[in-house]
C-alpha cells in the first residue's frame, strides 16, 4: 500500500509499506478521503525522517474484522473518531473519548495519508445515507470540534432561524435540552477551516453571528457561510459593543489559536458571557479579578467531538441546515500530496481546506 512519509524537511514522499492487519477489536479501513488538518504540518517542517504517518480525518469502507469485531460488517462506510481512550471507561463507552481519563494519545488512530489504515471498532461511525466519504472526512473534527464546543457552553440546536432579535437584553431560556440560541450572539475569531464551521453551526441554530478574521477572502467566505458581520481584529471590541448595544455578546469562540485574541474576545464578551477555547496552542496572560470574576465570565476548554455529537452534525446536514463542504477548496490525490502540501497548509492562493481522495 501507499503511504505519505516525512524524509526531512519539506521532503514528503510516497513509499510503499505493508497493508496493516487488524488486532482484536480492530478493523482495516480502506481510507477513501482524508482532511489535510493544520496539525498536520508538523510532516513538512519536521527535521528527521520519520516513519509516521499523518492523517487523522479519514473515512473509508470496512475491509476487514479482526477477531471479535460484531458491529461492523466489511462494506460499511465509516468515518473514524481518532482518539483513542481505554474502551472500558464509562467516557469510552459513551464515545466521549477524549474524557477517557486513561487517554495518552499513544494509540490514536492516524494513517489517513495512506491507502489502508486500523482503527478500534469501537472508534468507527457508520456514514448516513446522504453523505459521502468527503463529508464523514470533514464531520468528526473540523465540524465535530465547534460542535462540540456549542455544546460545552451549552447550547443547542433552535429552530434554524437566523439572528432575528438577536441584539441588546436578549436573554436564553434554559430548558432540558440546553439553551436555545435563538437570541444569541456569538463572534467566532478566526475564520480558517473551525471557524467556518463554527460560523455555519451558530448561523444554523438561530445566533446572530460576528466574524473576525485579519484576512479579507476569509471575512468574505465568513458571510457566505452565515455571519451576519465580518470585521477585522482591530475593529473589537467595539464592533461588537456597538450591534449589541453596548452588551457585548453571549459567546465568544476562540478558532485563531492566538494569543492576543483572547483580550479582543473577553472584553467583546457581556457580563457573564462565556468564552470557548478551540484554537491550539495559544499563550496569554490576565488579571482575574476586573477580566474574569468581576464579569462573571466562564472559560471553557474544548476538544475534538464524540461519537453522538458526530451524528447530531449528520443530521444537520442532512437536514441541509449546514453545507459540510462550504469551506472546501480543492480536492488531490495522494500521488499529488508532496508537491502541493506546503501550498495547503501554508493556505497560500487562498487555499483553505483540502481532503485527499483515493479512488
Amino acid at each position: 500500500m501507499k503511504v505519505i512519509k516525512a524524509f526531512g524537511p519539506q521532503d514528503l514522499r510516497v513509499v510503499d509499506v505493508p497493508v496493516p492487519e487488524p488486532g482484536p477489536g480492530y478493523v482495516r479501513i480502506r481510507v477513501r478521503a482524508s482532511g489535510i488538518c493544520g496539525s498536520d504540518k508538523g510532516i513538512w517542517y519536521t527535521k528527521n525522517k520519520s516513519d509516521f504517518v499523518a492523517g487523522h480525518e479519514a473515512a473509508g469502507d470496512v475491509d476487514k474484522l479482526g477477531e471479535g469485531v460484531a458491529s461492523l460488517e466489511p462494506g460499511d462506510r465509516v468515518m473514524i473518531n481518532n482518539v483513542v481512550g481505554c474502551g472500558k471507561c464509562a467516557a469510552c463507552r459513551m464515545g466521549a473519548f477524549t474524557q477517557c481519563p486513561s487517554w495518552d494519545g499513544s494509540m490514536d488512530v492516524n494513517n489517513g495519508f495512506g491507502e489502508y489504515l486500523v482503527a478500534p471498532a469501537r472508534n468507527c461511525l457508520r456514514i448516513l445515507p446522504g453523505l459521502d466519504y468527503i463529508d464523514g472526512a470533514l464531520i468528526m473534527d473540523n465540524w465535530g470540534t465547534p460542535f462540540g464546543g456549542l455544546m460545552r457552553a451549552n447550547l443547542r440546536p433552535g429552530s434554524g432561524t437566523t439572528g432575528a432579535g438577536a441584539h441588546g437584553a436578549s436573554t436564553r431560556s434554559a430548558g432540558a435540552a440546553g439553551v436555545d440560541m435563538r437570541g444569541t450572539d456569538v463572534l467566532v475569531n478566526g475564520c480558517g477551516p473551525l471557524g467556518q464551521a463554527a460560523i455555519g453551526l451558530s448561523s444554523a441554530m438561530g445566533a446572530y453571528v460576528i466574524a473576525v478574521d485579519p484576512i479579507g477572502w476569509r471575512r468574505d467566505l465568513a458571510l457566505k457561510n452565515g455571519a451576519h458581520l465580518a470585521i477585522k481584529p482591530d475593529d473589537l471590541p467595539n464592533a461588537a459593543r456597538m450591534v449589541t448595544d453596548g452588551f457585548g455578546v453571549h459567546l465568544a469562540m476562540e478558532c485563531s489559536g492566538k494569543g492576543a485574541a483572547y483580550e479582543n474576545c473577553l472584553k467583546s464578551l457581556r457580563i457573564g458571557g462565556d468564552l470557548v477555547s478551540i484554537g491550539e496552542n495559544a499563550e496569554f496572560t490576565f488579571n482575574s479579578s476586573p477580566q474574569i470574576i468581576r464579569r462573571m465570565l466562564s472559560i471553557t476548554g474544548t476538544w475534538y467531538s464524540t461519537l453522538p455529537q458526530a451524528r447530531e452534525v449528520m443530521q444537520l446536514a442532512l437536514q441541509n441546515r449546514i453545507n459540510v463542504r462550504s469551506f472546501l477548496s480543492r480536492t488531490i490525490t495522494l500521488d499529488q500530496v508532496p508537491e502541493l502540501f506546503g501550498s495547503i497548509v501554508d493556505c497560500a492562493d487562498g487555499i483553505l481546506k483540502c481532503v485527499i481522495v483515493f479512488e
